[in-house]
């Protein structure tokens, strides 16, 4: 804290200050703000040791000379600009430091270039991966409903997308998650539905170049839910077979990822579900061999209801 005593027209440091812009109209006059004064000043609580104390210098005029005492500079009744030290500091635009010198312009000049082009590059990035899972989607909507080729030509043209995202990728890495992976991971889930359908297997990660290990992961996991919706499917037509298969192709699956040590992340959380996709296939196949149990017995070509008959086969009802 500076103060002014007015009785003896001096001014009073405290060692506990700190100095901000807002000087009084008393003293306006006796001390101008103008740059940065670093003053040593014994502490109060450790009388043994110095600290440096931050507070703004000043143009102090030729009569004050009690203030340059009380500031701790010594012989400074020229009105100089006072630098942090108590040294007088330079008074030419000259003698400054320039920019360049203190940091490198060049490179900070690059670094602007590179996290503009980076910005360009992600807005890119980010609409072209939102065409990439709508056309996934789109083919898994076609496989569920019969429509194999209409299938085959979204998966194609999200397949032509991604790999002219996958330059953008490689150029800036830390692009790859978040959408673009996404996008991948969809369009993993689409491939993989249409492979087991044409093949009844599931596809192999050599097969998908576009898909890094994770995002191969959690497309098949994703896929196993498609695969459950299908499994329904074809149990309300009594296709016992095909339940089976996606029942068996679930509980493979099952027993690899037990052998992975998951963190808790995303495919933690992917995986935790393939859990419950393959009970509800098993209570389904329970379903069906109760059904076939009870006698009822279904075509999983027509879905025509063949009841049992009280008489014998190609024998007439007596009436």
């Amino acid at each position: 804290i500076i103060t002014y005593s007015m009785s003896s027209s001096r001014f009073f440091i405290h060692p506990t200050f700190s100095f901000c812009r807002r000087e009084t109209l008393s003293f306006r006059n006796k001390f101008q703000v103008q740059g940065g004064l670093e003053v040593l000043a014994k502490s109060w609580y450790q009388p043994s040791t110095a600290h440096r104390v931050l507070c703004t210098s000043g143009i102090l005029p030729p009569s004050e000379t009690i203030v340059s005492k009380a500031l701790g500079v010594s012989g400074s009744r020229s009105g100089s600009v006072l630098a942090p030290g108590g040294t007088p500091a330079a008074s030419t635009a000259s003698e400054a430091m320039s920019e360049g010198t203190l940091l490198a312009t060049s490179d900070w000049e690059r670094l602007s270039e590179y996290l503009a082009a980076y910005d360009e590059t992600r807005e890119g990035v980010i609409k072209r991966c939102r065409d990439v899972q709508k056309l996934a989607k789109q083919a898994v909507y076609s496989l569920h409903r019969g429509d194999v080729q209409g299938a085959a030509k979204q998966l194609a043209r999200a397949e032509a997308i991604a790999g002219e995202i996958s330059p953008s990728i490689a150029k800036f890495p830390a692009l790859r998650s978040g959408s673009f992976a996404a996008a991948i991971e969809e369009y993993v889930e689409a491939r993989a539905f249409a492979c087991f359908l044409a093949e009844g297997r599931l596809i192999r990660s050599d097969e998908l170049p576009l898909a890094e290990p994770e995002e191969f992961l959690g497309g098949v996991l994703d896929f196993t839910g498609e695969l459950g919706r299908y499994a329904v499917a074809r149990a309300t037509v009594r296709d016992r077979a095909a339940v089976q298969l996606c029942r068996d192709l679930v509980d493979a699956l099952m027993g690899r990822f037990l052998q992975f040590d998951l963190r808790n992340g995303f495919l933690r959380k992917k995986y935790d579900s393939l859990k419950y996709t393959l009970k509800k296939m098993e209570g389904t196949l329970y379903e069906l061999a109760l059904t076939e149990g009870l006698g009822l017995k279904i075509s999983s070509e027509d879905a025509r209801v063949e009841l049992p008959t009280a008489v014998g086969e190609g024998e007439e009802e007596d009436m």
